[in-house]
């Protein structure tokens, strides 16, 4: 008898979901499915929250929101799904005065297939087994196969539970798998299934060497897969002069409630805040920042690998030239206290590795020599940019953001950017290295786009079209049609078209 495949359950979760991503859905089963997978959330939130508590040392006051969002996203995934228009339904009619060719030609985005799903550490609910990478590929249409993380491998398995339950029960059999994997040391498993030529896609949520990894095998696949990785973010700062000498304590204040909420672990922790520091209003606003930092006790990290590279980064730093400014006692194993570094900007320019994120709860402040040096000081490229200003009459405010705007995904103006609303104008992603794909959103509606590729259908007759592009548009979308948004069928002489 041969032995049994190493990867035998993922190598049956891949095929497994290639025939159901091969299977005509029954129409309405996608939204039914996620708003009962909703549903069953709700139900069992207070044990999933405790759960969830027990394994990732975040208080369930931090998770009672990110729940919220976890259902939330699903709900809005529901929507969009029965809505339909995600799939930018498009008709051109046969015209002779065209550009090329007056072919009849309709498009829409159609699913990828199966899709591999990397949660995040740091969000067990929000960006884990049931989080915004599965919706949205669910939405799309596309099965989905669930990589465990070690971090909080038993709140994974209880959401696992009740998703294939929620599933199966509308219709939608082989459309959700999980992948038990609680050995964080063994990547065999996270690039087998990479590598299985029934994944068409994969979302990752971590680090920049794990979503390297993944590209890279990606790539390497006889058909190459798109990954799409979002893979930390420093997230700098920009503080003006005025708003230092307007605003010192309230900046200061919010500023360290931000880089110590959940104790920094998040990926729009604020990381860089550069300042004009040589002003007697830059120094004032650094030293309440210091001492709000350097009063924050010690807090036990998600897992234990993630505070021993977290005390290797702040080590990494120190050796770049960056200065403690507070913080950074010594802690318990698989502990970290909050640590303030600062640095001149001449060091900042000369060391690459002061620009990268550090996971957890710090911050790195750069002292500018004049506000005008913000323009000849590397902004790393990140998920967010937020520019602290002094109001609408802030002279430096307009430039501030202009350079803030060339280098993030989202630009926020006298905020923080702990906290992502989800909805259709957010975007999630930015410029490498905080996302492999910058062009891309992980949250909200758009995230959807993610896992689609968009077909034409030239001359085809109206019975072989599907039915978002038929020219009744029985599922009454909203099309563009001749260059024209409507919901109005193709035909009716009352519409023009």
């Amino acid at each position: 008898m041969a032995a049994p495949h190493p990867n035998a359950h993922l190598v049956h979760a891949a095929d497994a979901a290639r025939l159901a991503f091969a299977r005509p859905l029954p129409r309405g089963a996608i939204p039914a499915a996620l708003d009962t997978l909703a549903e069953a959330l709700e139900s069992q939130r207070a044990s999933l929250i405790t759960l969830a508590a027990g394994e990732s040392a975040l208080a369930a006051d931090e998770l009672a929101p990110e729940f919220a969002r976890m259902t939330g996203t699903l709900r809005l995934f529901a929507a969009v799904a029965r809505n339909g228009s995600w799939a930018r339904p498009a008709i051109d009619t046969a015209a002779p005065l065209s550009i090329g060719p007056g072919h009849d030609c309709r498009s829409m985005l159609m699913p990828l297939g199966p899709v591999a799903v990397f949660g995040a550490s740091n969000f067990p609910l929000a960006y884990g087994v049931c989080g915004g990478d599965t919706a949205s590929a669910l939405a799309a249409g596309c099965p989905v196969i669930v990589k465990e993380h070690p971090a909080h491998p038993r709140t994974g398995r209880a959401l696992a539970a009740l998703a294939r339950a929620a599933l199966d029960g509308c219709g939608l059999e082989g459309f959700f798998h999980y992948l038990h994997h609680e050995d964080p040391l063994d990547h065999a498993t996270a690039r087998a299934l990479v590598a299985h030529p029934a994944v068409a896609a994969a979302g990752f949520t971590g680090s920049r060497v794990g979503g390297l990894a993944l590209e890279a095998v990606a790539r390497a696949r006889p058909t190459p897969i798109p990954v799409f990785a979002e893979m930390g973010s420093a997230n700098p700062v920009i503080i003006t002069p005025a708003a230092a000498t307007d605003r010192a304590d309230d900046v200061a204040r919010t500023l360290a409630d931000a880089i110590l909420l959940r104790h920094g672990q998040q990926c729009t922790c604020p990381g860089i805040i550069l300042l004009h520091g040589t002003l007697d209003a830059g120094r004032g606003l650094i030293e309440a920042l210091a001492r709000r930092i350097g009063t924050a006790g010690a807090r036990r990290m998600l897992a234990p690998w993630i505070a021993d590279a977290f005390l290797r980064r702040i080590q990494d730093c120190r050796s770049a030239g960056a200065n403690v400014l507070a913080g950074g006692a010594p802690a318990p194993e698989g502990h970290a206290a909050p640590v303030l570094l600062s640095t001149d900007v001449e060091t900042f320019r000369a060391s690459p590795t002061l620009h990268d994120e550090c996971f957890g709860p710090s911050a790195l402040v750069v002292n500018l020599p004049g506000f005008d040096s913000l323009a000849a000081s590397p902004l790393p490229p990140s998920l967010t940019c937020t520019v602290i200003t002094a109001g609408p009459s802030d002279p430096d405010a307009p430039p501030a953001v202009a350079r803030a705007a060339a280098s993030a995904g989202r630009v926020i103006i006298d905020g923080v950017p702990t906290g992502v609303r989800v909805c259709e104008s957010m975007v999630h992603g930015g410029p490498f290295p905080a996302t492999n794909t910058p062009h891309t959103t992980a949250v909200g509606p758009r995230a959807i786009e993610r896992w689609c590729r968009p077909v034409t259908w030239q001359h085809s007759p109206d019975h072989l079209l599907p039915p978002a592009i038929q020219n009744a548009n029985p599922l009454g979308l909203i099309r563009t049609v001749n260059g024209r948004l409507t919901s109005d069928p193709v035909g009716d002489p009352a519409s023009g078209l």
